[in-house]
């Protein structure tokens, strides 16, 4: 059994300790009121012995044998850690952008951010995504008492991340860019706008984003947009938060 100073342990445990403190801030971004993380690696998990040829071994300080990168042992701490809270029903806080979009009342977007969701959680591919889709459905649609749905009709297409923000042109199909900077109405929101609000709701940028596009022939909620302008249905997993973004939108003039 290795035994390791006390200046290596110290050394160990601030390491730790800033994986720790940038794992909390994303798991407050959901959980404004959690206070610690869920790290299934001890101290000593974070210590590597590497064998310097030709012929000595370190110790150095870095993330556990089969953890990854730093970036994605965070990600598994934040996963762990909001699973930990959605199972001991911890409330989730108002996401900060909701407030943000108020900004922005002449976008046709509409947004639901879904951190609970029963059966959605943990993540498992494309039926969270349905899942996830059908919680927000509950929610803007208040239940079925403003728009009708069916979501057994409701079908899927994987896009690429990057699809999610192609300019305006690029597709036949009403894409978010367009919903968002080119509603029926003219706003006077620019792709400046459109980052801004992105760059929070998407707030460990775009690497772990996985998006699917829906029909739109599901809900009375599309019908205008389908019979004019366009309709958009999108279902965004965000990996680094552990939840989903829900985005709709039907343009008629």
């Amino acid at each position: 059994m290795i035994v390791y100073s006390e200046q290596e342990l110290k050394h160990a445990a601030e390491f730790r300790n800033e994986i720790h403190k940038a794992a909390l801030e994303k798991v407050r971004a959901v959980f404004p009121d959690a206070d610690s993380v869920i790290d299934h690696y001890s101290v000593e998990a974070y210590f590597q012995e590497v064998w310097d040829y030709p012929g000595k071994w370190y110790t150095v300080v870095g993330t556990p044998q089969g953890a990854g990168s730093r970036k994605n042992l965070i990600e598994t701490i934040v996963r762990d850690t909001l699973e930990h809270c959605r199972n001991t029903g911890k409330k989730a806080g108002i996401d900060p952008f909701y407030k943000l979009i108020a900004e922005y009342p002449d976008v046709v977007c509409d947004y639901c951010i879904v951190t609970k969701a029963e059966g959605a959680f943990p993540y498992c591919g494309v039926s969270s995504h349905r899942l996830a889709l059908g919680r927000a459905a509950l929610l803007l649609f208040d239940g079925g008492r403003e728009w009708s749905y069916d979501l057994s009709r409701a079908r899927s297409k994987k896009l690429k991340s990057k699809a999610l923000f192609a300019p305006t042109d690029s597709d036949e199909w009403l894409n978010y860019r367009k919903a968002f900077l080119c509603p029926p109405y003219e706003n006077t929101y620019t792709d400046a706008d459109f980052e801004r609000v992105n760059n929070v709701l998407f707030p460990g940028g775009t690497d772990g984003l996985e998006v699917y596009r829906w029909t739109t022939d599901w809900s009375e909620y599309f019908d205008d947009g389908n019979e004019s302008l366009g309709a958009l249905c999108l279902t965004v997993y965000d990996k680094s938060l552990d939840r989903f973004v829900v985005i709709m939108a039907s343009a008629t003039d």
